[in-house]
């Protein structure tokens, strides 16, 4: 009986029945820890003023550099800054999806903002100012977009 499974150095490999793992080509492994399900598209953060009660709201678009026939997968985390202070002590909001994720907050004054992801893009969009832990006068948005490629 051929062997079917290999851990080593490289990593891990699993063949499918009747295939000796240590000679299987690509198409004889059922596993490959070298396989990549999702890639590094982009990394980064950005700052978004937070706009005051009754003004217009604040938006920010990242863009991916490319159009996918399916939305990315975007993994972000909204955290409230003030200028005096730095990254306030307030809990950072964290979204992970491929869809339009709406976030809903009820301090005072109440906020909202929504992280959108698209085909070709994502945006962040703030309605307006609140304080927490002291008055957020922007929020950091920081960001990892992974390409799936799964659609």
């Amino acid at each position: 009986m051929p062997d079917r499974v290999l851990l080593d150095a490289s990593g891990v490999r699993v063949s499918k029945l009747g295939y000796d793992v240590k000679t299987a080509t690509e198409g004889q492994l059922l596993f490959n820890s070298r396989w990549s399900a999702m890639k590094r598209l982009l990394f980064g953060q950005f700052d978004i003023a937070v706009p005051g009660a009754g003004d217009f709201p604040a938006n920010h678009t990242v863009l991916y550099g490319k159009s996918f026939t399916y939305r990315p997968l975007v993994f972000s985390i909204v955290h409230g800054f003030n200028n005096s202070v730095g990254l306030s002590g307030g809990i950072p909001r964290h979204h992970i999806g491929t869809a339009a994720y709406f976030a809903f907050y009820n301090p005072s004054p109440p906020i909202r903002y929504v992280v959108n992801v698209r085909n070709d893009r994502f945006t962040v969009e703030i309605n307006s100012s609140f304080s927490e832990n002291g008055v957020w006068t922007r929020a950091r948005v920081y960001y990892a977009i992974w390409d799936h490629g799964l659609g």
